[in-house]
């Protein structure tokens, strides 16, 4: 992951969103925090994840992961982890309510999965920075 990579699916979230394309926007931005989520569990050594494991067990993995490890420490913080527990629930709620019916609340968790991608980020630019 680099931070080109991750410019240019944000230019790609906020096209979708500035065309009305709200929830392609939405997923797209779902998708770019799972994977910011698991490059920063790469820096870990003892979490093993494969791509099929439920994002859920990442975190808390990463969150017990948090209090062994200084290098984890500094890069995101447990108040960061709870706020993306949060929004992770609300994100499962909200996709599994678009499979029957159209929810309503397409705009606020947009707003919020960009705060997330936000913290998200900070994490990722701190990792990238100390490996150069």
């Amino acid at each position: 992951m680099t931070n080109r990579k991750i410019l240019l699916a944000l230019k790609k979230i906020e096209v979708s969103y500035a065309d009305g394309y709200v929830i392609e926007a939405l997923i797209a931005n779902y998708h770019l925090n799972l994977n910011l989520l698991r490059f920063i569990c790469s820096v870990s050594e003892t979490i093993m994840f494969k791509e099929e494991k439920k994002v859920k067990n990442l975190i808390i993995q990463l969150s017990s992961e948090i209090d062994s490890n200084q290098k984890l420490k500094t890069i995101i913080s447990k108040k960061n982890l709870k706020i993306f527990k949060v929004w992770l629930s609300k994100s499962e709620v909200y996709f599994k309510t678009l499979k029957h019916k159209l929810p309503v609340n397409t705009k606020s968790l947009f707003l919020e999965t960009q705060k997330i991608t936000g913290i998200l980020n900070i994490s990722v630019n701190k990792i990238i920075a100390t490996n150069k």
